[in-house]
């Protein structure tokens, strides 16, 4: 009976052993069908992404079925995936998980690997500080583990990083590292792409000979790999490394190589026409630049890259403009404008994207720190009176400075308003349709005339708008521009008087910038636009005890019969704007301001007087 029960005792020993052996194994392994799987999935994965995601996915619902180690690998090829087809966001959240499995395994290995997805993954996002951490978790894991290629991959991230960051001394190091453990390996295109990166990092530091160095070591490895399409790249490269140089005859001598070799192999790639392109400008060959230009544009529109377009449309405005071609320069102007808009929509859905991917992770960050702040509240209650002094000297401190930050904004907005006032876009367009028309009438000198006065009115407006003041005579100049600018639109069916006291010294006198400017449009806008002629615009100012006197009057249609046809409210004639800009002078110069309708003897209304007083310094 005894040898009975411990015959029963041996036997049920051996089952839970062979039970807990099983357990170990489906836990520390990749079953052969999971495996021939992620092998299949592996292959499609470039052509398929999609469909590779749908399969992995469909793979984790399954999860039940799954050991610890298959389920991160699952997740691992998941995450590959979605960083391989620019989704970083979703790539880094699966990377998380499937880098928490490979720690509780203790599979340094993949683990690393995991880690250099999340640095780039973070890079591509914006989160530099984030990607550096992880790039560092995986460079000592690599050498914990001594795998070269491991520890290749996080230098090279942190060569991307501090390249991204513009430094440029230590992305050299870095890249010098890798370089360092690849030059005695057999993987030659790893080795062709480092000597490129090196490259790279001696053009940014301008170092021309170190860079041309590192790309003929690259161009020999390719040649003996017989890698046409690398060895376009390479050869572009150089091109453009001899135009950073200054040297063009051998820049156009790369460049055009690269585009015969591209044709020998029948590829497609606008980069050595947008070189010839950068090069002809520099050069300033300006047909042949908007020759190559418009090939690599029709490449890229072809390819939808949305970027580059952009860039060369920019090139062949400026070349439009510099031939005198506005026509085409404006067709550009639209396209690249377009262009923009649509890349700043999608810019704003990914980031629309990533706010709700992000919204549960932050839901629960901020419970934890909800959290620790109660657990923390007895530790806050010993030093409570004196943070309650820090508190008090940091909300002095803070509302001293949000004044200051609000009169600061106060008149920032005020000089955008200000500036919006002085250059509406209808003025803007009406006034280039004016040039256009003379232009198309085949006056030459007068287009270019207008041209030239048009840009100095609009640099003046700019340049004007964010000083306190300046020299009457300066906006005496401004105004008279403005005033024969607008009548340029208005065929000159109204003429103007400026009268200066003899007594006043303009060029010492200093006045706020476009004060008059808003009443003398009001003046054309809505008294003599509607006068076919006869329109008569008079500016005088006069001496005045500690300051001037301006007077702004037109014999126009007059405010009270304008209103009638249309509501013209106090913003539009810049009252607003004009009476905030004297109150901040603080010298009681808006109670000054008086705005009259003028009306004959049969009191029929015959224009507009504006009155107010400045006072000196």
């Amino acid at each position: 009976m005894i040898l009975k029960i411990k015959g029963l005792w041996q036997l049920s020993f051996a089952i839970s052993f062979l039970m807990l052996f099983f357990a170990c194994s489906k836990q520390d392994t990749i079953h052969p069908s999971i495996e021939k799987k992620l092998l299949a999935i592996e292959q499609i994965s470039q052509t398929q992404p999609t469909q590779s995601i749908i399969t992995l996915d469909s793979l984790l619902q399954n999860s039940n079925n799954l050991n610890t180690l298959e389920r991160a690998m699952v997740l691992f090829n998941k995450g590959e995936i979605l960083y391989l087809n620019d989704k970083y966001q979703e790539a880094f959240n699966t990377h998380l998980k499937c880098n928490k499995l490979f720690i509780e395994l203790k599979d340094n290995y993949n683990e690393s690997r995991s880690l250099i997805t999340l640095s780039g993954a973070s890079l591509h996002m914006g989160d530099i500080e984030t990607s550096q951490v992880y790039a560092l978790k995986a460079l000592k894991l690599g050498q914990l583990i001594k795998d070269e290629r491991i520890e290749g991959k996080a230098y090279n991230q942190l060569f991307k990083l501090h390249f991204k960051l513009k430094d440029y001394d230590k992305a050299l190091s870095y890249i010098k590292a890798i370089d360092s453990l690849y030059s005695k390996g057999t993987d030659t295109f790893s080795i062709i792409s480092i000597k490129g990166n090196k490259a790279s990092v001696y053009l940014k530091l301008k170092e021309y000979n170190k860079a041309l160095a590192s790309f003929s070591e690259a161009m020999a490895l390719s040649q003996s790999k017989k890698d046409p399409k690398t060895l376009v790249s390479i050869l572009n490269n150089i091109g453009y490394t001899y135009i950073e140089a200054g040297i063009y005859p051998n820049a156009e001598k790369f460049l055009r190589g690269a585009i015969t070799l591209n044709k020998n192999i029948k590829s497609i790639n606008a980069a050595p026409y947008k070189g010839l392109g950068n090069l002809f400008l520099l050069k300033i060959e300006n047909d042949s630049a908007e020759v190559n230009y418009k090939k690599a544009l029709a490449i890229y529109t072809s390819n939808n890259d949305i970027k580059e377009e952009i860039e060369v449309r920019d090139k062949l405005l400026s070349i439009s403009i510099m031939n005198g071609d506005y026509t085409k320069a404006l067709n550009h102007q639209k396209i690249r404008d377009s262009l923009q808009l649509s890349i700043n929509s999608l810019e704003k859905n990914r980031l629309l994207n990533f706010a709700n991917v992000n919204y549960e992770i932050k839901q629960k960050e901020s419970e934890i720190s909800h959290q620790k702040e109660i657990n923390s509240r007895n530790q806050w209650l010993l030093v409570n009176t004196v943070l309650l002094f820090i508190l008090l000297f940091i909300a002095t401190a803070f509302y001293i400075y949000n004044t200051k930050l609000r009169a600061t904004n106060k008149a920032s907005q005020l000089e955008q308003r200000l500036l919006r006032v002085q250059m509406n876009p209808h003025f803007i367009f009406n006034t280039l349709a004016a040039i256009q028309n003379i232009t198309l009438e085949g006056n030459a000198i007068k287009s270019s005339n207008y041209i030239a006065k048009f840009s100095k009115l609009i640099r003046q407006n700019f340049d004007y708008v964010r000083k306190e003041a300046i020299s009457l005579d300066k906006e005496i100049a401004m105004i008279s521009n403005y005033i024969e600018t607008q009548q340029l639109r208005f065929n000159y069916s109204f003429s103007y008087n400026i009268e200066i006291e003899d007594t006043i010294d303009t060029s010492k006198i200093k006045v706020p910038p476009m004060l008059v400017q808003p009443f003398i449009e009001n003046g054309i806008e809505y008294g003599l636009k509607e006068k076919k002629e006869g329109g008569v615009l008079l500016l005088k100012v006069a001496k005045e005890e500690n300051g001037l006197s301006f007077i702004i009057s037109d014999n126009g249609l007059g405010r009270s019969t304008k209103a009638k046809k249309e509501k013209i409210t106090e913003e539009l004639h810049a009252t607003t704007i004009f009476l905030e800009r004297l109150k901040m002078r603080k010298k009681g110069e808006e109670k000054t301001f008086i705005i009259e309708d003028l009306f004959d003897e049969s009191n029929k209304p015959i224009g507009t007087k504006v009155f107010f007083k400045l006072k000196l310094e």
